[in-house]
């Protein structure tokens, strides 16, 4: 691997921690917001996002050396999963 290749992954890898951040702050203040804490099966769910966050940008630079439009695909999947899981599950526990 060229000095050039790594400066280029650590760049994807910066970049993508910073979307799936962000990302991961909303959903965060939405959990808060919408009070999710309260249910304690709830609360158990919120732990597993910590490796998720940890291992997916590394993941999506990954594959974005590979094919750069999968990696944004992944990028976008989880930055969609993370952003919906809070709306996703107050539904299922009102139902």
């Amino acid at each position: 691997m060229t000095s050039r290749s790594f400066a280029g992954f650590i760049g994807r890898v910066i970049a993508y921690v910073l979307v799936i951040g962000v990302a991961l702050a909303l959903a965060n203040a939405a959990w808060n917001f919408l009070d999710l804490d309260r249910n304690l099966a709830l609360a158990a769910l919120r732990s597993q996002v910590t490796p998720l966050v940890a291992v997916a940008p590394i993941a999506c630079a990954l594959l974005a050396g590979i094919a750069r439009p999968l990696g944004v695909f992944a990028t976008f999947y989880v930055v969609g999963a993370i952003l919906t899981a809070p709306f996703a599950l107050l539904h299922a526990v009102v139902r």
